[in-house]
């Protein structure tokens, strides 16, 4: 081929990249969300869940946003503001309108982020979102009305069961084209085989009908649930002989002797596609226990996130890397630059003493009440904590700097919505609190904030630690 003809080629695959992404549009309303920013985010892998955001926009004052964004295929995508999300499935090219609810009332607090439904206006028949509730309310009756303690077992179930996949199958017979539907749809039915009943599958009779002849789908969110599911913990139930040289291939940290050992078990004998994937979640699941090396699996990651032999593989062993060592207890804090007036604040500027930073959505009333319950912590602890709060400086909706410095006692700084420190530690949800110990490395990412969690803990308690130990004089041993 001259070079001629592969500039050609070239150009013609980079347009063909192009014409694969289409424009789409949410358009909505918030009235609980004026003045705040909405963001859009499509899930990266379903391994993982991590987020990428897409889109943002701020709320209108009469209430309405809209959002234009690039897709390749179809996709969930999550739409976040003030800590609360809610879900939208979206086909390339489509134009959708909704409604995004405040949070109940009743619900409590999740400093993680609460879930919320979002409602649809004049959404068609033929869009994915209204066949996947229509679908899942119909699976979600078939469940409610005949899996019951009484006939779970009994061959009552069995048969409603059939005549269910029948009625779903003959229902559907005619939509042929939409593919993530055809997915969607099968393994949700595939779900019902795991439930536990007279006449269920067994793994293998699982494996032959539903996962062996059907190509890997990263971007399905029922058929990646099925998949984690089937081979979740896969090394204690597997053969010790394979398990064996699964653990000689990482203490090697070889991606191949792994891969090759993998290829032993039935289920990961005719995909190798599956089989790459299946072998990155092993060693996400492997990183924690005791007995196998980190560093081995770290090394085996990056091997595959470079050389993998799937470019949808190469993501998720990318995207797995990422999460193992994410600000996890231990690891080396990333640093930030931040300005403060004309001073550049970095890590090394809060050495000697703990670093509790803090990101905070200050348009938030639920993140002014946690402010302000921070603040009697603040003056037991600040002798021996430095505590930085960072938010973002946006033009669009201004917020009084110096009233916010006036209002809290700690360091309050506002930054652009580029700086790298919101994605270096990943920071989605509002507010997120992490602590570093004086020589730079994580103690909690997420730390503990002012709100107790699940079991009534808060981080004055270790606030409360850490002074104790300074004070005994072993403050220094991280």
């Amino acid at each position: 081929m001259n070079k001629y003809a592969l500039l050609v080629l070239l150009i013609l695959s980079a347009f063909s990249g192009i014409r694969a992404q289409s424009l789409t549009e949410i358009t909505g309303y918030a009235p609980a969300y004026v003045g705040k920013e909405v963001e859009l985010f499509q899930i990266s892998d379903f391994i993982t869940l991590r987020e990428e955001r897409i889109a943002s926009a701020t709320v209108k004052p009469d209430s309405t946003f809209s959002l234009v964004f690039n897709l390749d295929e179809t996709r969930k995508l999550m739409l976040k503001s003030d800590n609360n999300r809610g879900a939208i499935f979206a086909n390339p090219g489509a134009k959708y309108e909704v409604f995004f609810p405040e949070k109940n009332k009743y619900d409590v607090y999740n400093p993680s982020g609460n879930f919320v439904e979002l409602s649809f206006f004049n959404l068609d028949k033929s869009d994915i979102n209204y066949k996947i509730l229509e679908f899942n309310r119909w699976n979600d009756e078939f469940i409610a009305r005949y899996y019951t303690k009484n006939n779970a077992d009994s061959k009552y179930f069995v048969a409603r069961l059939d005549t269910f996949k029948t009625a779903v199958e003959r229902y559907y017979r005619a939509d042929t084209l939409d593919k993530y539907f055809a997915y969607h749809r099968k393994f949700t039915i595939a779900k019902l085989d795991d439930l536990r009943f007279v006449g269920s599958r067994n793994q293998y009779e699982k494996y032959d009908f539903y996962i062996r002849s059907t190509p890997v789908y990263y971007q399905n969110e029922a058929y990646c649930q099925y998949i984690n599911h089937y081979y979740e913990k896969l090394l204690p139930r597997i053969h010790s002989e394979i398990n064996n040289r699964i653990y000689l291939g990482i203490l090697k940290s070889s991606p191949t002797a792994i891969y090759n050992a993998m290829s032993k078990e039935y289920t990961l004998q005719h995909n190798y596609k599956l089989r790459e994937l299946i072998m990155l979640k092993t060693l996400s699941e492997c990183f924690y226990e005791k007995d196998y090396p980190q560093t081995n699996i770290l090394t085996v990651l990056d091997s595959v996130s470079k050389f993998g032999l799937f470019p949808e593989n190469r993501n998720v062993a990318q995207n797995i890397y990422f999460r193992l060592t994410e600000l996890s207890a231990g690891a080396k804090a990333p640093d930030f630059l931040l300005k403060e007036g004309p001073k550049e604040l970095t890590l090394r500027s809060f050495g000697k003493k703990y670093l509790y930073l803090f990101f905070v959505d200050p348009t938030s009333l639920e993140n002014t009440k946690q402010m302000n319950l921070l603040k009697p912590i603040y003056e037991r602890y600040k002798d021996i904590i430095h505590f930085v709060m960072v938010y973002k400086d946006k033009p669009e909706n201004p917020v009084d700097a110096e009233k916010l410095k006036n209002e809290y006692p700690w360091k309050v700084i506002p930054t652009q919505e580029s700086n790298s420190i919101f994605k270096n530690y990943n920071v989605v949800n509002y507010p997120y609190y992490v602590l570093v110990d004086p020589y730079g490395y994580v103690v909690g990412a997420p730390a503990l904030g002012p709100v107790p969690n699940g079991v009534y803990e808060t981080i004055d308690r270790t606030f409360f630690m850490i002074q104790k130990a300074l004070k005994e004089g072993n403050g220094t041993d991280r």
